[in-house]
C-alpha cells in the first residue's frame, strides 16, 4: 500500500516538473526578453580634460564646471592665463584639449599652423572694457578724463593680453573722437586732447592677466586708483558683493573683443573636448555668459 502511494506522489511531481518546464519554455519563446540584473562593477576612473581659457572667463567656466564633470564623468583641468601666454604654452607642447581664447587672433594662429579640430576654430561670445576703482572711490574719479589727472595710479593689462589690447585701440579712439577738435565727438573743453599718452604717465604697472588688475585695484592698498578691464568683471563684481566701483565706457570708444574656442588636433579626448566646445555654443552655454556679462 505504501509503494502505490510513494509511486503516485513521483507520478505527480514528474507532471509538475514538465509543466513548470513548458511554461518556462514558452515565456522566452514568445518574444518576451527576460530582465537580466547587471552584475554591479568597479567605478570607470573619470576622464581628465585639459581646458586653457583666457583669465576673463574663469568664474563663468567654474559655475559650469561641476555640472559638466558630473554629466560626463570627466575632470576638468583648468589653466587660466592671459591669451597669449597659454599660446605659448600650447605652440610649446603643453598638453590641452580645448583653448578658450579672449582674443580670436591666437585661435586664427593655431589654426594656421595646424594645430586645431577639422583646421577650424568658433567665435563664441564677446566682451568690452569697464572702469574699475578702488573701494570708495578715495581720488573721486568719475570719468575717463579723471584718469589722466596728476597723482592718479592706475593700472592696465599688459598689451600682449587682449584687455591690454583693446584698452590701447580705446585710448586711441579717444584721442581721435573726443580729443581730435576737428571730430563731430570733440569734447569742447578739452579734457582728452592727447589723452592716450597722459593716460600712460599715470600707469603704474600693466599686468599679464585682468584678474590681476582686478585683484590689485579692488584690494585697496593705495597702490592704485583704477584700472581698465573687462565690463564682464563690473558684472561679477555686481553678483559677489565686490566693493569696488566701476565706471563705463562709452559704446563710441568703447572696443568689443571677440572670443574663440576650438578643440586641439591632438587631443587624446576629442570626443569629450567636443561636448565641452558645443556647450558654449549652446543656448545654454549663452545664457550663462550673458548672465556673467559677456556677449556685451
Amino acid at each position: 500500500m505504501n509503494n502505490k502511494i510513494i509511486a503516485a506522489t513521483l507520478i505527480t511531481l514528474i507532471s509538475c516538473a514538465f509543466a513548470t518546464g513548458y511554461i518556462i519554455h514558452n515565456s522566452i519563446s514568445s518574444n518576451q526578453t527576460p530582465q537580466i540584473t547587471p552584475t554591479p562593477t568597479s567605478t570607470q576612473t573619470p576622464i581628465d580634460l585639459r581646458v586653457f581659457i583666457a583669465a576673463s572667463l574663469t568664474n563663468v567656466v567654474a559655475n559650469m564646471t561641476k555640472a559638466f564633470e558630473t554629466a560626463n564623468n570627466c575632470n576638468l583641468i583648468v589653466n587660466s592665463a592671459g591669451s597669449s601666454t597659454l599660446h605659448t604654452q600650447i605652440t610649446s607642447g603643453s598638453p590641452c584639449d580645448v583653448f578658450m581664447s579672449a582674443d580670436q587672433k591666437w585661435n586664427t594662429q593655431l589654426n594656421n599652423s595646424k594645430l586645431t579640430l577639422n583646421n577650424n576654430f568658433t567665435t563664441f561670445t564677446t566682451n568690452s572694457l569697464i572702469v574699475i576703482l578702488t573701494p570708495g572711490n578715495p581720488k573721486g574719479i568719475t570719468s575717463l578724463a579723471d584718469l589722466t589727472k596728476p597723482g592718479v595710479k592706475v593700472i592696465l593689462g599688459d598689451p600682449s593680453i587682449p584687455v591690454g589690447s583693446y584698452t590701447n585701440t580705446t585710448c586711441w579712439k579717444i584721442d581721435s573722437i573726443w580729443g581730435n577738435p576737428s571730430s563731430p565727438q570733440y569734447i569742447r573743453n578739452g579734457s582728452y586732447i592727447n589723452f592716450n599718452n597722459t593716460l600712460h604717465r599715470n600707469v603704474v604697472s600693466y599686468e599679464l592677466t585682468v584678474e590681476s588688475v582686478v585683484s590689485k585695484v579692488s584690494m585697496n592698498l593705495g597702490t592704485a586708483d583704477a584700472g581698465i578691464v573687462f565690463a564682464s568683471d563690473g558684472v561679477y563684481g555686481s553678483l559677489t558683493g565686490s566693493q569696488a566701483q566701476f565706471v563705463s565706457i562709452p559704446a563710441s570708444v568703447n572696443t568689443r573683443g571677440t572670443y574663440g574656442i576650438n578643440v586641439m588636433a591632438n587631443s587624446a579626448q576629442a570626443d569629450l573636448a567636443v561636448k565641452f566646445n558645443n556647450f558654449w555654443l549652446s543656448s545654454q552655454g549663452q545664457t550663462l555668459l550673458t548672465q556673467f556679462g559677456f556677449n556685451s
